[in-house]
């Protein structure tokens, strides 16, 4: 079995894992960390198949952004307090095992891989970058929707500023 089998593997099960777990809670805010787990795994799938650059922006739009806004949504809508979180817990101390023994593993399966530096980067410098490619379509043939998809979203942060507001 080689090596992209098994990561594709454990990206896999990190995503599709995370999606289940966000079924399975009752806790929103460990749905919304489930929901960090199933969009890391996503992102390194991405990274598989050589789009880093998608894989970076899933990280940040999704797993940052994203997650940040339904966890504040949720302390909005007073179903989840901060204090009903503990700050430590019995989990607290399996999950940090669990976290050191997946640390483990990558510095394990990183130490076996053999990779071959010599090659890298001159298939960029020939064909040309992804960001370069992606920022002249963005900005050159769908220049219009990009715009009107920032005034949408715009609009949408006034009004979800607008209904937390109390006094309005």
């Amino acid at each position: 079995m080689s090596v992209e089998i098994v990561v594709f593997a454990i990206l896999a099960i990190f995503a599709v894992g995370g999606g289940f777990g966000i079924i399975v809670t009752k806790n929103p805010f460990r749905a919304a960390m489930w929901m960090v787990l199933s969009f890391i795994g996503s992102a390194g799938i991405f990274v598989m198949l050589d789009a880093v650059f998608i894989a970076m922006l899933q990280l940040i739009v999704y797993a940052g952004a994203i997650t940040v806004m339904v966890v504040i949504a949720m302390y909005t809508m007073d179903r989840l307090t901060i204090a009903s979180l503990k700050r430590f817990n019995n989990q607290a101390y399996f999950g940090a095992l669990f976290g050191l023994g997946i640390l483990l593993d990558f510095i394990v399966i990183a130490s076996k891989l053999k990779i071959n530096t010599v090659y890298m980067g001159k298939n960029l410098s020939i064909a040309g970058s992804n960001v370069k490619a992606i920022g002249d379509v963005l900005f050159k043939s769908y220049l219009l929707p990009f715009e009107i998809t920032a005034i949408v979203l715009l609009i949408a942060l006034f009004g979800a500023v607008a209904l937390t507001k109390k006094d309005l």
